[in-house]
């Protein structure tokens, strides 16, 4: 008997969950959500205001 692992997509603005094969990707390899279109890239990093930088 065989068994066959499935990873499942979950949409973290809509709550949609799909097996990833029928999610559909961008040409980066993130996932796109087929019900409200949210990407799943990661956050753009925070820059640093210079009011909260410390001289030394």
């Amino acid at each position: 008997m065989s068994f066959e692992w499935v990873s499942y997509f979950t949409c973290e603005e809509c709550g949609l969950e799909r097996p990833s094969p029928e999610v559909p990707y961008d040409r980066l390899g993130y996932a796109i959500c087929p019900n409200c279109g949210a990407e799943t890239r990661p956050a753009a990093p925070v820059t640093a205001d210079a009011s909260t930088l410390a001289d030394g």
